[in-house]
């Protein structure tokens, strides 16, 4: 594995290298000080800010980009052209959909269902197998509860509460 220096995304220059996938092709720029699974998949142009931590068999699609020291579970699915903000969760099992943008600090439950082009703030929450479809926005620090659904360009407000099961 031969290491360079890189600047990411957030502007952090650190020691990076590219990801090999288990196909043995190139994937993308990792930070040195990344936790990847070796089942892992990381397309060519994703980008992998340090501290981040990435699950068995997660797959992260083509100019995505994973802020430090995120947190991604097994089995995730990531689009492309998704933006992850630092410190954020995601959970084993959920699923975010393409050209996606989660703040920092946000935390997506285990088998969660994120559409395309969604737009979730800083400090939200979205409970474990909730539904979140295409174009909606869910507000800074706002929480939407388990098997909850959030229907198609719907707004919830920053700080907002949505219980569980709520369609």
């Amino acid at each position: 594995m031969q290491t360079f220096t890189h600047v990411f995304h957030n502007g952090v220059s650190a020691p990076a290298y590219r990801w090999k996938n288990p196909d043995g092709s190139e994937g993308g720029i990792v930070a040195e000080s990344a936790t990847i699974d070796p089942t892992a998949i990381i397309i060519q142009t994703a980008e992998v800010c340090p501290g981040v931590s990435i699950g068995e068999d997660a797959y992260i699609g083509s100019y995505t980009r994973i802020g430090a020291d995120a947190c991604i579970g097994r089995y995730v699915w990531i689009g492309r052209y998704v933006s992850i903000g630092a410190d954020t969760r995601i959970g084993a099992g959920a699923w975010i959909g393409s050209g996606t943008r989660i703040g920092a600090d946000a935390s997506i439950g285990e088998d969660a269902w994120i559409s395309r082009y969604v737009c979730i703030g800083a400090g939200a929450s979205i409970g474990a197998s909730a539904c979140i479809d295409a174009d909606a926005s869910i507000g800074d620090g706002a929480s939407i509860g388990a098997s909850a659904s959030i229907g198609a360009d719907v707004h919830i407000g920053s700080g907002a509460s949505i219980g569980s099961d709520v369609h």
